[in-house]
């Protein structure tokens, strides 16, 4: 596939961050495709980590003990020393994301098949799933973010070699290039498929919307004929009832003179008066009324069936698309919240450094950067799962709105099965019960920052 082709599945348009996934060891890999490799994919991914232990490792570790013996004699750098030895977190926090990651693989892979068939359902139903949006996201994002860590990195280059040498400034720049990396692919993709989600909630939504604006047009274009039609039919049936009481009253007559007639000469008389009385116009208009009526209320019971059918399967479509959200924040929770951890602890240090010790220009606007950076992430991801579950709980109001005043009990009972369904499970996106789809999460970054500057000062 090129780069700037539109993509025609799913699988196309995620196919960057899916690639990216595998180069890092986030997923297990394929290999031809259609066959999984979790073993091979677990060397992979454990080869990749001890590549990245033992630069940490040599880089790192070498100092950390003159250090522990030369702030732990000093009181007043203790905190520095305790918020610096919180980065080595991070490096164990990397290996769960990678190890979660390669478990999760076959029920992430079930969500995106599931997306699929909904995807083929909503196609069938007329709404076309527009994959290009989706795709060049994902490239737009993707050279930002290699342009912003390979901006990084020359900066690394040019400020520390003079101090701590080439090989160490190599093994810093990779690190450092990991781990963000790491920590970016999680957080994009887990803002993917919650997009990807806003998407077919828009869909169902302008779905309901487009039949809701046939159904009021229908409904004007008849109004007007079918008061025209009961009027002739009202004045047709007025006619037909006076006909057959006279001819009643007549034949009951006849019977009661004519004692001396037989049973076959009544019938025969009376339906020989039948017919001279009744007009074979009459008859045939009888007829012909009785045939549009019939097939009126056949047409009516088809509409009925279609409006039916029609929120049977957006019940169901809505109710997958909710079993999906729930899976992606049970792959993607534990891996979110570590990501949170790494832009806290980066945060802290980087605020507190800030304080205590002066720091060249180059790096304050690296780490400015960086921070400014991890705040936009989690701004972003908090946006689009409030957009999403705002978009999946609106569902069930937009079909209130539209077939609320519907007298069918067939459709009344669908419509209140949808509102207990969503009552039940409402679209929500969340993880350890830290809610994300509202702005909750980001005042909380906000304050938590603010308390953790007004500390350091």
């Amino acid at each position: 596939m090129k780069i700037f082709a539109r993509p025609k599945s799913l699988t196309e348009a995620v196919a960057p961050i899916i690639t990216l996934n595998h180069l890092i060891g986030l997923r297990a890999f394929e290999y031809p495709r259609g066959q999984p490799r979790p073993i091979l994919s677990l060397i992979y991914l454990l080869f990749l980590y001890c590549l990245y232990y033992s630069l940490y490792y040599s880089l790192y570790y070498s100092s950390m003990y003159l250090e522990e013996e030369y702030y732990s004699n000093i009181t007043l750098l203790k905190l520095k020393y305790f918020l610096y030895s919180l980065e080595y977190i991070i490096v164990y926090l990397i290996f769960v994301k990678l190890l979660l990651g390669w478990w999760y693989t076959k029920r992430f892979e079930a969500c995106y098949r599931k997306i699929f068939t909904i995807d083929e359902t909503l196609r069938q139903l007329g709404s076309a799933v527009n994959y290009d949006k989706i795709y060049f996201i994902i490239i737009g994002v993707m050279v930002i973010w290699f342009a912003f860590n390979f901006s990084s990195c020359i900066v690394m280059f040019l400020i520390n070699p003079a101090q701590t040498g080439v090989y160490k400034t190599i093994a810093a720049a990779v690190i450092y290039s990991y781990e963000l990396t790491v920590s970016f692919t999680v957080i994009f993709e887990f803002y993917i498929i919650v997009k990807c989600l806003q998407m077919r909630f828009e869909l169902i939504n302008q779905l309901l919307y487009e039949r809701s604006a046939v159904l009021s047009a229908k409904k004007i274009k008849l109004g007007f004929f079918e008061m025209q039609d009961y009027a002739k039919i009202m004045d047709v049936e007025q006619r037909k009832s006076l006909l057959p009481m006279k001819i009643l009253s007549q034949c009951c007559r006849q019977v009661q003179s004519g004692k001396n007639i037989s049973v076959s000469e009544k019938q025969n008389s009376v339906k020989s008066q039948i017919q001279s009385h009744f007009p074979s116009h009459f008859q045939k208009q009888f007829q012909g009324e009785l045939r549009n009526r019939s097939q009126r209320h056949n047409s009516i019971m088809t509409e009925c069936q279609k409006h039916k059918y029609l929120l049977q399967i957006i019940k169901q479509v809505h109710l997958e698309l909710c079993k999906v959200s729930k899976t992606i924040c049970i792959i993607f929770g534990i891996q979110i919240l570590c990501d949170m951890g790494i832009i806290l602890i980066f945060v802290t240090t980087d605020l507190y450094s800030y304080s205590i010790t002066n720091i060249l220009t180059q790096q304050i606007a690296i780490i400015t950067m960086l921070n400014i950076f991890n705040f936009l992430q989690i701004t972003f991801l908090s946006r689009v799962c409030k957009h999403a579950a705002d978009k999946g709980n609106k569902t069930v109001e937009i079909i209130y709105s539209v077939h609320g005043c519907d007298a069918e009990p067939g459709i009344q009972e669908e419509i209140q099965q949808f509102g207990i369904q969503i009552l039940q499970s409402p679209v929500r996106f969340s993880v350890f019960g830290i809610s994300l789809d509202n702005y909750v999460l980001t005042m909380f970054c906000i304050k938590l920052f603010y308390i953790n500057y007004g500390f350091i000062l």
